[in-house]
């Protein structure tokens, strides 16, 4: 019989991104294989881009599963998965279809059949599971408001936002705090892009920008409840890391 490390085992356990208990964490698509990400990808983390002295600036690593990182408990990832990830994948699939039947380059304009409830709570997963330091998790209702999918109790402060996009660079940044000099502001971000759209976190602050539309209002639908609805989003550019940063504007 195999002998059972359980120091090690508990040594490995960390904070699900989700729920907050410590156990065994599983990898989760940012955002779901059936998404799109099912291909090997090539990605920098912040020692590769922003650290000159490591022997990793400046080079790739590739990730076989595609784009993602380990932070769902098992628990987690299965009943948000079975709730929450085939209708946000219908609205991918959509997205990308009318995405290269555009012919105007500036907006993507398009008419959905979604379940917009569950198509916010997967969204809102994908930017819990990106944030290595919690602090989306911790912030007031997010957690409950997933865990139940039957809540339409939208998070205080919280928002988040949509555009149109094609890049081959992708964005997954966790919460970032971004300061203005100018404006002398503090924005409260996070981002993630992957083809054909991008998502914006915003809590208690601004979008970067007037061109993303928010798509908050989704959660104002009831759980598995599918609408008709007419989206319009801005075409944003996506050529390098920089949060909120976009080539087009």
């Amino acid at each position: 019989m195999k002998k059972v490390d359980n120091k090690n085992n508990r040594m490995s356990q960390q904070k699900c991104a989700l729920c907050g208990k410590h156990e065994l964490l599983t990898f989760e698509h940012i955002p779901p294989q059936c998404a799109f990400n099912n291909k090997a990808i090539f990605v920098q983390s912040h020692e590769h881009l922003t650290e000159e002295n490591s022997y990793l600036y400046g080079k790739m690593k590739k990730s076989q599963r595609g784009f993602g990182k380990q932070s769902l408990c098992a628990s987690c990832n299965n009943s948000t998965g079975n709730w929450y990830v085939k209708d946000f994948c219908s609205f991918a699939e959509q997205g990308m279809k009318i995405l290269k039947d555009n012919k105007v380059p500036e907006y993507i304009q398009g008419n959905y059949i979604i379940k917009p409830q569950n198509v916010i709570k997967q969204i809102l997963i994908m930017f819990l599971a990106a944030d290595s330091l919690g602090a989306i998790r911790d912030s007031p209702g997010i957690s409950e408001y997933l865990l139940n999918r039957e809540s339409m109790a939208w998070p205080e402060k919280v928002n988040i936002y949509l555009y149109s996009n094609s890049s081959p660079k992708k964005r997954m940044l966790g919460y970032c705090i971004v300061g203005d000099i100018g404006a002398q502001g503090v924005y409260k971000w996070s981002e993630i892009n992957y083809q054909p759209f991008g998502y914006f976190f915003t809590y208690d602050s601004p979008p970067p920008n007037e061109f993303m539309i928010n798509i908050s209002d989704f959660s104002k639908v009831p759980y598995n409840i599918e609408k008709s609805v007419q989206i319009t989003t801005a075409y944003l550019k996506v050529e390098n890391m920089l949060i909120g940063h976009y080539a087009n504007i």
